[in-house]
């Protein structure tokens, strides 16, 4: 599984095959507060679907004293949320009729009231990314070894109840011009046409490829260092949601480097440091900004156009840094102990929490632990425990006008097996 990380690594792991599972929790959370405007109530939910099954798998094999080949399909990330209660079209209902008679009229409104438009049932997003790596590596010196994979990317994505944001649509806003005008009654108007483009059109698959390239050197007897690259891995378009995306549907995965140091302690003792850099920005539909407060409700920024333009709303992800310590202990001769931290900052800033709703990745501590026990040579058992700590973002004023929060944290349960040939 090395490559998924540095295809130079892949030479020094030896002939073998690995596999895992993993059993991947999330607990997320959002809420926009309608109470500031008078409601009985805040409009919020918890996600559904709190358990998914992750599959690894690589396999190693050694062509000459000096190259090797391997194979490795890993998932590279992804998201997923169901919110029973549409955030967005409940607190439209309740801002609707503030915005008609003040908060006395907000106050009327019973919790779990909707607007009555389209595509406004149940919120959510679901969004899936597997990698399948083929990778060489070669030994240009007795303790260097360069690698490059081709990155053979695929994925799948639905994404369902975002009927409110229709006139921030090319052709919900062209086709409905004084429903779509401020202070309109956007997508309840009679006669409204709206996209087919945008939500609620089941899963669709996009497919596509990159390269990755790495080194390993081992500069002192006691540290090695190692540092990979990746291109974006330009992907084919969601034409199913080509007024969602920007780029008519465009949604790449981003280019990423990254490098470390391992310091060898003692013969038992390893510590490793870790860096990572990944590139959000580069992708127009993840990277640009998303609707900002106005008099009138959620509006553009400078420079922005509707949802699927070059220049559409997106979810606002900032660059991220990422910073890893991990320790590896041999503690006996079949048992290896490893435990690690990681702290990168949120990609989502405080004035893009809106959108984020239904991607709430605002996760900054994380946590492992993990042990392999080798009963034979040939096989090994891995597990390893996986907690990303709760984070909570939250904004006094939302492109709703309304304060709103995001929040989650993550448990993971993995097991692996490997077989030396």
């Amino acid at each position: 599984m090395i490559a998924s990380k540095n295809p130079a690594g892949m030479g020094l792991v030896g002939e073998r095959s690995d596999f895992s599972i993993r059993l991947f929790s999330p607990i997320r959370e959002a809420e926009l507060d309608t109470s500031v405007v008078g409601a009985s109530f805040k409009v919020s939910d918890r996600s559904e679907r709190d358990f998914f099954v992750i599959p690894n798998f690589g396999i190693t094999k050694q062509i000459n004293h000096k190259t090797w080949a391997g194979l490795t399909v890993y998932a590279n990330g992804g998201m997923n949320t169901s919110y029973d209660v549409n955030l967005y079209d409940q607190a439209s209902a309740v801002l609707g009729a503030f915005a008609m008679g003040g908060p006395a009229a907000a106050a009327t409104v019973p919790a779990g009231t909707t607007t009555g438009t389209p595509d406004t049932g149940t919120l959510g997003v679901d969004l899936a990314q597997l990698i399948i790596a083929p990778t060489i590596t070669f030994q240009v010196q007795p303790k260097h070894t360069i690698g490059i994979s081709l990155l053979i990317g695929i994925q799948r994505f639905e994404t369902y109840g975002m009927g409110n944001f229709q006139c921030f649509t090319p052709t919900g806003a062209m086709n409905n011009p004084a429903a779509c005008s401020p202070g309109a009654a956007g997508s309840l108007t009679p006669g409204f046409i709206p996209s087919k483009k945008l939500t609620n059109n089941g899963h669709e698959w996009s497919y596509g490829a990159g390269v990755k390239v790495g080194w390993v050197g081992q500069v002192h007897p006691r540290i090695t260092l190692g540092a990979a690259a990746a291109s974006k891995i330009y992907m084919t378009e969601f034409d199913d949601y080509s007024e969602l995306f920007a780029g008519q549907g465009d949604f790449d995965i981003p280019a990423n480097l990254s490098a470390g140091m391992a310091f060898h302690a003692t013969p038992e003792l390893t510590v490793a440091l870790d860096y990572e850099r990944i590139f959000y920005s580069g992708v127009n539909s993840v990277g640009n900004a998303g609707p900002i407060p106005t008099p009138f409700g959620p509006g553009f920024p400078p420079g922005s156009g509707l949802l699927g333009l070059d220049n559409g709303l997106g979810f606002g992800w900032k660059d991220i840094s990422i910073y890893r310590l991990g320790m590896k202990y041999d503690w006996k001769e079949n048992w290896t102990i490893r435990a690690g931290y990681s702290y990168n900052d949120s990609p989502i800033p405080d004035d893009q929490i809106l959108f984020n709703v239904i991607a709430p990745a605002v996760n900054k501590h994380h946590v492992t632990f993990g042990f392999t026990y080798k009963p034979s040579n040939k096989g090994e058992w891995s597990f390893a425990y996986i907690h990303a700590f709760n984070e909570e973002q939250k904004t006094s004023r939302s492109p709703f006008g309304i304060p709103a929060s995001i929040g989650m944290y993550q448990n993971s349960l993995e097991l692996g097996y490997s077989w030396k040939f």
